[in-house]
């Protein structure tokens, strides 16, 4: 791995947001390319901290070298943190999709299985706190074997009380494979129609369904121009989602007979006349999110991989309790 060392050390290349699993240690922030495997890249601010830990990720020779002047570096380290960055991936992107046949984590064994491994490396962490934070983000007993006595062992050991178990739900997808890209149910004449990805970068992770496309609609009924909206809902629809189509934002507020969130706004005339290189729908969550410019080219293949890497995660002896359980609980 190539080093470059200037306003601070840099190790390896960075992955893209989408595909960093990260860990943030005390003088460095470490990230693991979940698509690329292999030693993490690594962002060191602050060498003299980072030196009491970067030997657990890299390796003690490797470590030197990166503190030191090598240029390049090869690691032979354990990887510590890597278990504890890869949930908080889950967290973020990972891309629950009935369409795509990826089950939705169960964010009950993702919080608690996430403190469990925030112990495990606090000493590198930047946050000297964060495994009492962590556990009390846990919203209940997983009720899964092992697990649940590690994460009562340490509640005691913090002095954190956890909430009762809760019966195991599987998140359910409130659609059918098909609905996703079923016609929109509008009324009117239908002008033009068509279909736009959703931007995972400005909605939560799991409020709609990672692989289908939101649908519109430009409909003339009663003299007057109208767009409709819809998208297929995630494991979390209560998150509050507007669409954006020719600058005029549709709130998705509405849920149709197939369970997608649905909207209808007024729009004037002249969207009809719009190019269709302009035809563009955007959906985002207003608390988390502004539309950007311009979509990113490379989003599609690069999303298509991370939704087939999700999927092979399912079942998997290697990778997170959480991963490995999703949809069955």
């Amino acid at each position: 791995m190539r080093v470059v060392r200037g306003n601070g050390i840099e190790v390896g290349d960075w992955p893209h947001p989408e595909r960093a699993a990260l860990l943030e240690g005390r003088g460095a922030l470490v990230a693991w390319d979940v698509l690329g495997g292999g030693a993490p890249a690594a962002r060191v601010h602050d060498p003299d901290r980072a030196a009491d830990w970067l030997w657990e990720v890299y390796g003690p020779e490797a470590a030197d070298a990166v503190l030191g002047d090598a240029a390049v570096v090869t690691p032979t380290g354990p990887g510590a943190g890597r278990t504890l960055a890869q949930l908080d991936w889950a967290r973020a992107w990972w891309p629950a999709s009935a369409v795509a046949g990826v089950p939705a984590l169960d964010p009950v064994l993702l919080s608690a299985e996430r403190a469990v491994a925030t112990c495990e490396v606090e000493h590198l962490l930047d946050d000297e706190d964060a495994t009492a934070r962590a556990l009390a983000e846990v919203p209940a007993d997983p009720a899964v074997p092992g697990l649940s006595e590690r994460l009562a062992d340490l509640a005691e050991d913090f002095g954190v009380e956890l909430p009762p178990a809760v019966l195991p739900a599987r998140a359910e997808f409130a659609l059918a494979a098909g609905s996703a890209t079923a016609a929109t149910a509008a009324t009117g004449t239908t002008v033009h129609s068509g279909a736009s990805p959703v931007d995972w970068a400005l909605v939560p992770a799991g409020a709609v369904d990672a692989a289908a496309d939101a649908r519109w609609a430009v409909v003339r009924q009663g003299g007057a121009t109208f767009v409709d909206v819809v998208v297929a809902a995630g494991p979390r629809p209560d998150v509050p989602l507007v669409a954006r189509f020719a600058d005029v934002d549709v709130e998705l507020g509405d849920v149709d007979d197939f369970g997608r969130r649905t909207g209808r706004a007024p729009v004037p005339p002249t969207v009809l006349l719009l190019p269709p290189a302009r035809r563009v729908l955007t959906v985002h969550a207003p608390d988390f999110a502004s539309p950007p410019g311009e979509p990113d080219p490379d989003a599609p293949a690069r999303r298509a991989a991370l939704v087939a890497y999700a999927r092979s995660r399912v079942g998997d002896p290697a990778a997170t309790l959480t991963e490995r359980l999703a949809g069955r609980r």
